[in-house]
């Protein structure tokens, strides 16, 4: 049991929210509002490769989560003149992606899984998730990427969501509140919860040896 739940989370930050001119993706984002398509691409450029790595270990399929990358890109475009400047592009953004996400993995049965392989590359999702705090390192060691996936695909998409932008883009508590517009217990009750259960369905895993 202490094996469990290495697979799902990176030893090292490798994703992460990139760190930009805050003043040029403002600049983009104000041309953007106003219409210019040009400056629209730039921002899509910026963050095409975070938002599919999103997409793409919430839905587990490659082509499910080109798609859902497009349809994130189109809705903020669409969009775009509704965003309010004060507030951080990403975040409004990750938003977008989360909710697309949410909408596509509650329509899937439950416990229903696609492979993670890649075909166009072979790439597989096998990186570890750091643990949130001294309680959980306990528990997060070393897991096959098979028996991690597996348990992942019980969670609830709203946990599922969690623990990708808290472990996988490495944001804070708080910026996760914003993303998914929930109160800062929520984020936590969810996050501990998730981790909880796959705790659990791998302990079950492990006695089915």
């Amino acid at each position: 049991m202490e094996e469990a739940l290495d697979s799902v989370l990176p030893q090292k930050k490798t994703i992460g929210i990139r760190k930009v001119e805050t003043t040029q993706e403002t600049a983009w984002v104000r041309a953007s509002q106003r219409g210019d398509v040009i400056a629209f691409n730039r921002l899509v450029l910026m963050w095409e490769k975070q938002i599919y790595n999103l997409t793409f270990r919430l839905l587990q399929d490659p082509d499910e989560a080109a798609e859902s990358t497009q349809e994130v890109f189109l809705n903020a475009f669409k969009n775009i003149r509704r965003f309010r400047c004060e507030a951080q592009f990403s975040t409004w953004l990750y938003r977008i992606a989360s909710n697309t996400c949410m909408s596509r993995l509650r329509k899937r049965p439950p416990g229903v899984h696609i492979s993670l392989e890649d075909s166009s590359s072979g790439a597989r999702i096998s990186q570890v998730l750091p643990a949130v705090d001294s309680h959980e390192r306990e528990f997060l060691q070393e897991e096959s990427h098979q028996r991690v996936r597996k348990a992942l695909e019980h969670l609830q998409p709203e946990q599922k969501i969690v623990l990708e932008l808290k472990f996988y883009q490495e944001l804070t508590f708080e910026e996760i509140a914003q993303i998914v517009d929930a109160p800062l217990s929520t984020i936590k009750s969810r996050l501990y919860t998730g981790l909880e259960t796959l705790k659990v369905r791998l302990g079950r895993m492990s006695r089915k040896r």
